[in-house]
This record gives C-alpha cells, structure tokens and sequence, in this order.
C-alpha cells in the first residue's frame, strides 16, 4: 500500500503540473485527460510530455524501493486523442466527473496492447500527430483492437523533441531500418537490422518481437 501510494502520488503531481485531470483510480491504473474541463489546444502535446516525465520520474523512485527491499514495478501507459463525452455522471447519490466513448476505449486498450511488443509508453497515431512538432517516437506497427473495426497506426513514445541521444537513438536508428526492411519484406535483412539495435540494449522489446516475427515469415 505504501509503495503504490507513493507511485500515485508522483504520478498524479505530475498529470497536474501539465494541466492534466486525473479521473479516477482503477487498482494501481491511473485514468486522466487534457482538455478539459477548460479548453487546451495543445492538450496531446501535455498529454505525451506528461507520459514521458511519468516514465523518466519511475527510476528514483524504483532505486528507492528497492533499497527498502520494496518490489520493482514497470508501468505500461497508453495515449489516445479524439471527441469524448465528459460531464458529471453517476447517480443521484453519487456523481463523478469522467469521460466516455470510443476515444477513451481505444487509449485503455493501447496501454494493453503494450505488452505484445514488451514497450512501456504507446501512443495512437491521433495522439502523434497532434504533437508531433514536440515528440520524438518510432512506429511500433498498425494493429487492429477489441471493438474497432479499423486498424489504428500505433508509435511508441521516447521524448520530448530533439531529446533522444545517445545509445537510445543509436537503436531507433537500427530499429527504423529494420522496420522498413520489414515493410519491404526483405525478412533475413530486417532481422539483421533488429538484432543489431538489440546489440545497443538486449532489452529492447519492439525488436525482439520483430526478430521473431521475421524468423515466422
């Protein structure tokens, strides 16, 4: 309790301090929005720059858990923009302020979606364009969700722009090869360029799952 405390409370100070709302607390998963309930026009950027500082403020906080011999714990978070339906809703003796509709739908199930790539921060392609003058990304794949009949182009989220050095952007640069030599079908040469971004980080889940889906086809 203790634990999951204090990553809420870090969350949350940080969704506030980008004009964000937090909605409501589903177990350990926090549900916000931008937008509203005052008007945002840059609402996706604030949304991913809130997404990202999320991310980078989990390891103090993971070096400080595990000096108290606390569990670890990995976040997955998904990003969608759109119409949405928010207002006051619940009934007579209980009412919240919270969101609706297919938009909201489509975010939850990108913060799932993560785990079939084993990547923490997934954004729609709605959420990418209307912030992508102040992100950088790097295209995860098109995937088809429970519920919505069109396949929706999805991008993992690493930065604010221009932010990404170093051995991260040493394995973008592998990895976007790759992907394109995937698109192109040259399976054997995509490989090669996946296993040399996982040469940079062995972690990196996006090329694992594409080194094994080039060995399938």
């Amino acid at each position: 309790v203790n634990v999951l405390n204090d990553y809420l409370t870090e969350m949350c100070n940080i969704i506030i301090a980008t004009e964000g709302t937090v909605d409501k607390f589903e177990g350990d998963a926090i549900i916000a929005f931008w937008g509203a309930p005052g008007i945002q026009e840059a609402h996706a950027k604030l949304a991913c720059f809130a997404t990202i500082d999320m991310n980078q403020a989990l390891v103090p906080l993971r070096v400080r858990w595990a000096e108290d011999g606390r569990p670890a714990i990995r976040v997955r978070m998904g990003l969608n923009s759109g119409p949405m339906v928010v207002g006051n809703m619940g009934s007579a003796q209980r009412m919240n302020y919270t969101i609706m509709g297919d938009t909201v739908n489509l975010a939850a199930r990108l913060e799932g979606a993560n785990k079939f790539y084993a990547s923490d921060l997934m954004i729609s392609e709605a959420t990418y364009r209307g912030a992508e003058e102040f992100v950088d990304v790097r295209e995860l794949d098109t995937i088809r969700v429970i519920g919505k009949k069109e396949p929706v182009k999805v991008y993992n989220l690493l930065d604010r722009k221009g932010q990404t050095k170093g051995l991260v952007a040493d394995l973008v640069t592998q990895y976007e090869k790759g992907i394109q030599l995937y698109k192109d079908r040259e399976y054997e040469a995509a490989k090669g360029a996946f296993k040399l971004a996982l040469a940079i980080d062995d972690t990196d889940g996006p090329s694992r799952t594409y080194v094994a889906r080039c060995d399938e086809y």
